[in-house]
């Protein structure tokens, strides 16, 4: 299985000093990768025309809020009615959802700043991946593919993740996904092009955009991974669903949440 994980940051128009990061991913079966990146290729020159086959979709130029305005005066956009192509191909092709929304501003900008304790976010997207496999492909491993951000960026995300995989007892646990992340271009992998447009979405809709992308932000969820079995926690039982707000976080508090390594 492989699991296209990217990074969305964005600021609220009405409130200047609120800011959103999410950490998103999208699983697509490895079995199926080349078809849809061959679909996407195809809608891609649909909508945009023939020469932009290779063009890389960005949530940030997809969901402009422009071509959002045109539909509202009746107007259709190719971009959009390019990103509805591409969810509900997501959506009938087995595609599931991830993400973790951050509002606290010590982990925000999802740096892996500490190697030894692996941030929230990225402990809330591993706990519910590795749920989904167990429970739908537990003969499966899992492959952490992130966004390549250069190389310093991609060496903390290595060195936090792979240390919380190999020192951590609840990362040992974690033994339906691969222990080691990959990194890939964006511009080269739709995987990663999806990925990006769920964590824009989730992103615009955080910070006060809720009736611009409702439409999407339907389609969004529609792909929004939910466990089949119930979770017991503090004498309750929910399901586990794909998407998480990590809130702000008291230093101090259960290391265990948050990944570190001292348990």
């Amino acid at each position: 299985m492989l699991i296209f994980i990217d990074e969305s940051w964005q600021i609220s128009d009405r409130n200047p000093d609120k800011k959103v990061g999410v950490l998103s991913a999208v699983a697509i079966r490895s079995t199926d990768f080349n078809e849809y990146s061959r679909q996407l290729w195809n809608f891609k020159v649909k909508h945009l025309g023939n020469r932009c086959g290779d063009v890389e979709i960005k949530g940030s130029t997809i969901f402009k809020k422009y071509f959002l305005r045109l539909e509202w005066k009746g107007i259709r956009s190719h971009q959009l009615n390019l990103a509805r192509d591409v969810f509900d191909y997501a959506s009938t092709h087995g595609a599931k959802a991830f993400a973790s929304i951050v509002l606290d501003d010590n982990e925000v900008d999802l740096s892996c700043a500490d190697s030894k304790q692996l941030e929230r976010p990225f402990f809330f997207l591993f706990e519910r991946i590795n749920t989904y496999m167990e429970e739908n492909y537990p003969d499966l491993m899992a492959s952490l593919i992130f966004d390549d951000r250069g190389i310093t960026q991609n060496e903390r995300i290595s060195k936090s993740v792979s240390n919380f995989f190999h020192l951590s007892n609840i990362g040992k646990s974690f033994d339906r996904i691969i222990k080691a992340p990959f990194f890939a271009i964006s511009s080269e992998n739709v995987g990663i092009q999806i990925a990006d447009m769920i964590g824009h979405v989730i992103a615009r809709r955080s910070t006060g955009d809720e009736k611009i992308l409702d439409e999407f932000w339907q389609k969004t969820k529609q792909l929004e991974y939910k466990s089949k079995k119930e979770i017991e926690a503090d004498g309750k039982s929910f399901h586990l669903f794909g998407f998480k707000i990590a809130r702000n976080h008291r230093q101090g508090s259960n290391e265990n949440e948050t990944g570190g390594l001292s348990n």
